[in-house]
């Protein structure tokens, strides 16, 4: 129950953080997504940042950093930086046809399906 606290608390505070930061800077740059691509950007540097930092403390501390900050926050700021994540882990790992596969899957087909999804219900 404690860690399901941990990663609402962390959900919540990342998600009015996406907002105010999209809403204060949509616009100001003509029709390019500045303030989603912003958040995009500083999720990612989070989660990568916290990801390395958790990996110095006791499981304890680590697993509060992980939900808390990694689940919680950066998941509810931008899912981007899950996606980055994931994507780093493959690198390292050295598993290039897998990440290339998923990163052009996961591109194309979160775009198809999205377009999908905003007209089917026009």
């Amino acid at each position: 129950m404690k860690n399901l606290l941990f990663v609402g608390l962390g959900g919540m505070i990342g998600s009015i953080f996406r907002y105010l930061i999209s809403k204060n800077l949509s616009g100001y740059f003509g029709s390019f997504p500045f303030g989603i691509f912003l958040v995009n950007i500083i999720g990612c540097f989070l989660a990568g940042a916290i990801v390395q930092y958790s990996l110095n403390y006791q499981k304890e501390t680590s697993n509060f950093l992980n939900l808390f900050l990694i689940v919680g926050f950066c998941g509810g700021f931008t899912t981007f930086s899950a996606f980055s994540i994931d994507i780093v882990n493959l690198m390292n790992q050295n598993k290039f046809f897998i990440l290339i596969t998923y990163l052009g899957l996961s591109t194309v087909f979160g775009t198809l399906f999205c377009y999908l999804g905003m007209n089917l219900f026009k």
